[in-house]
């Protein structure tokens, strides 16, 4: 090997850096010349580095200095002194580190000086946060590559500027710089670096709020580092950190035990991924789990020094255990040292750690707990005016119990007003209902707390305006959406699929392989539509005097059902008012509804069935008194999310009035103001399977004669979405299956699928 090969080995090793190693410590390590074998163990070193074997790597690189410094040569002593110096700052050894950095820098010009200011910029930037100094020694290390010196350090340095960037908020400078460095690593042949670029462009993306966008680069990156049988930790975590943005905690629960699996572990990306384990099994209610892997991740992470991620595992551990149950008094005392540590090192989720230590707090009667919570709850408050939705949420949701506790009703309103209002303004930016819906958790304590004070108010229309506040805002905001005619493929695929797998269950045959591809296909198509972009347009808090007067034109009646406390009531609009009237337990009434669908079904198989019975025991535990003074007016019920499956025709004070059920009253205004493409066009769906043969299409389309009906085969998906659209009125008489984990796979079964 001569000079220039070894040269090349150095400067390209990150394309493969098993066999630039093994290359290295079969040709270089033991050569003569010592200019050679000092490159030899510089990119041994450097390898082992990366490995996270720190000990030996230092040894590697110090031998290269020594080896450096007898071959004469001064650029290739400070080449392996500028390598010698990044890796120390990355041990934490920094003072050492930078002074071998600024020797290196002063010894050299030209594209070797620029190298070293890459290696000190990522230090200054990535390890010191000081950005300006980092984009400094980027801005003269371009400068001296003048576009022709070195490509492949130049690209380095694009990437390292789009992250510093970031961080100093510029960030189409960001775009253009990791669009750049992509350009340059796909020319140059490196696709390891062009998976990275698609990555960083991700990163950008969320951190600008653009959750969609976020999901769609990630998938990319990991699709290209899957085609290079290579597993990016850093990509899986911010994956995970997206998926739980958006409230898919599931996903992110996936995501990170695929990685976890996929190969040995160093001990640095054991611990992040048991932290990212952690937080997905509390988003995800698995208690047991997270604290398992939270006190696992915090025992790694104290044995490596990494004192801000070890308080964010303590966190989740001691959240996982408030949710289980444990006793406050304890888990107090953790989260005092918790927050003082938080305090101390400026970590990111302090207002985190305050509003669960003020919460812990609260439970327990004595004035030292009570002054905690007052303080804590104070400090979280101040991250009200945050960059952030999410953070400004939590500041006020600090906000509103400071309020509570000080008997301020009107202040607890306005704080969650203005905190469901920050997440209000996040979810605009989500195209998907699901990412929408499931980022809607992350307010439940703002609408819980707002409702419970609005039921306190006695102020009826007050009440029906938090009920409406948050039921409603994962569905109100319409998504713009392009036809997309890959995804249309991909779904008519899964739908083949889908049958031939029910065919080969049905007969006997081996399915495992069907059921695999048909998931692929489910994950593809998912992640097709997770990537559309919301329309920008936050929902709006119901206009109750707007409702009654559309319920007024139609001589409509509105019945929406509200939970506290475990205890049900009903609000009444209509006739140009609004009451609210005690109902009864939540649990009573969900007694009464699954005794209704056991009568039902009992009576669907032909046996004697309590119908009657059933129907008045579900009006007095889901209604009340609430029909009280309707008179003949239409109904229109809006349920609990635990009440929406109710057969509402059974009650016998509904059963002989047009009666609309809808998830919420906004949805219904919104329906009402929807105008058909074709008044006078009418459809009736009838799927496969039916025990009924669809029974009562037949007796309705008599009825009907200018009704299109499609049955048999003619009832595809294809012709069932031509003729649904614009339709004015659409009967549908087909099997379904809810899919509780992943709503947007909820189905109706049609003649080829």
């Amino acid at each position: 090997v001569d000079r220039a090969e070894a040269e090349e080995l150095l400067r390209t090793l990150f394309r493969d850096p098993r066999a630039a190693r093994a290359r290295a410590e079969r040709l270089l390590v033991s050569d003569s010349d010592p200019a050679l074998s000092s490159i030899g163990h510089q990119v041994v070193g450097i390898v082992l580095r990366d490995l996270g074997d720190t000990g030996a790597a230092l040894r590697q690189l110090r031998a290269a200095l020594r080896l450096a410094r007898r071959s004469g040569d001064p650029v290739r002593s400070a080449d392996a002194m500028a390598t010698l110096g990044g890796s120390l700052c990355t041990t934490g050894r920094m003072r050492e580190g930078l002074r071998y950095l600024d020797e290196a820098a002063a010894a050299l010009d030209g594209v070797p000086l620029a190298r070293v200011l890459v290696r000190r910029a990522y230090v200054l930037g990535h390890l010191l946060a000081r950005f300006e100094e980092s984009a400094e020694d980027l801005r003269r290390a371009r400068e001296l590559f003048g576009g022709a010196g070195d490509q492949v350090w130049e690209a380095r340095a694009l990437n390292l500027q789009g992250i510093v960037d970031v961080r100093m908020g510029s960030t189409e400078s960001a775009a253009r710089a990791f669009a750049e460095y992509g350009e340059i690593s796909a020319a140059l042949g490196n696709e390891g670096d062009v998976a990275i670029s698609e990555h960083n462009t991700g990163w950008l993306a969320s951190v600008r709020g653009e959750l969609p966008q976020a999901l769609e680069r990630y998938a990319a990156a990991a699709a290209r580092f899957e085609a290079l049988n290579e597993t990016s930790v850093d990509l899986v975590l911010d994956q995970a950190s997206a998926y739980l943005s958006g409230g898919l905690a599931d996903d992110a629960l996936a995501v990170v035990e695929d990685a976890i699996l996929a190969r040995p572990l160093q001990p640095r990306e054991q611990a992040d991924l048991l932290v990212a384990v952690a937080e997905a099994a509390v988003a995800a209610a698995d208690w047991q789990r997270a604290v398992s892997a939270a006190d696992a991740g915090s025992a790694l992470l104290r044995s490596q020094s990494r004192l801000v991620h070890r308080l964010e595992a303590d966190l989740l551990a001691l959240a996982a255990r408030d949710r289980a149950g444990e006793a406050p008094a304890p888990l107090l005392r953790r989260a005092e040292k918790v927050v003082a540590g938080m305090r101390e090192a400026r970590a990111p989720r302090l207002p985190h750690a305050l509003i669960l230590g003020a919460g812990l707090a609260r439970r327990i009667r004595s004035d030292r707990a009570a002054g905690l919570a007052a303080e804590w709850l104070t400090e979280a408050a101040s991250f009200r005016r945050a960059p952030t939705g999410a953070v400004r949420a939590l500041g006020w949701l600090a906000q509103a119990q400071a309020r509570d506790e000080a008997g301020d009703y009107g202040g607890v309103l306005r704080a969650c007003e203005l905190g469901l209002r920050a997440l209000d303004e996040h979810q605009a930016t989500l195209g998907s209902h699901e990412l929408r819906a499931g980022s809607s958790g992350h307010g439940a304590a703002l609408a819980e707390l707002g409702t419970r004070t609005a039921m306190v108010s006695g102020d009826a229309r007050q009440l029906l305006r938090w009920s409406e506040r948050w039921r409603a805002t994962a569905l109100v905001m319409p998504a713009e959406r392009a036809d997309d005619p890959q995804a249309m493929a991909d779904l008519a695929a899964l739908r083949a699929q889908r049958r031939r797998l029910d065919e080969a269950r049905s007969g006997g045959e081996p399915a495992d392989a069907l059921e695999a591809r048909a998931t692929r296909l489910e994950q593809q198509v998912r992640r097709r539509l997770l990537h559309t972009r919301g329309s920008g347009v936050a929902a709006v808090t119901l206009d109750v005097g707007g409702l009654l007067d559309a319920l007024a034109e139609d001589d409509t009646v509105l019945v929406e059902l509200v939970e506290v406390d475990g205890h049900l009531h009903a609000v009444v609009a209509g006739l140009r008012r609004v009451r609210r009237l005690d109902v009864g337990s939540a649990a009573d009434a969900a007694k009464a509804v699954d005794f209704a669908l056991f009568t039902l079904r009992q009576a669907a198989r032909g046996r004697r069935a309590q119908l009657d019975a059933a129907g008045a025991r579900l009006q007095r535990a889901l209604l009340g008194a609430a029909l009280d003074r309707v008179g003949e007016a239409r109904v229109v019920v809006s349920g609990t999310s635990a009440l929406q499956g109710v057969p509402w025709g059974l009650l016998p004070g509904l059963a002989q009035r047009p009666v609309t059920s809808t998830p919420s009253a906004r949805l219904w205004l919104r329906a009402g103001s929807a105008r058909p493409a074709d008044a006078d066009r009418r459809v009736m769906l009838v799927g496969p399977g039916l025990g009924s043969g669809g029974a009562e299409v037949p007796a309705v389309a008599a009825q009907d004669p200018g009704a299109e009906v499609l049955d048999g085969a003619d009832a595809t998906v294809a012709a069932a979405l031509a003729a649904l659209d614009g339709a004015a009125l659409a009967h549908v008489a087909a099997h379904g299956h809810f899919r509780e984990d992943s709503p947007l796979f909820s189905s109706l079964t049609l003649a080829d699928g």
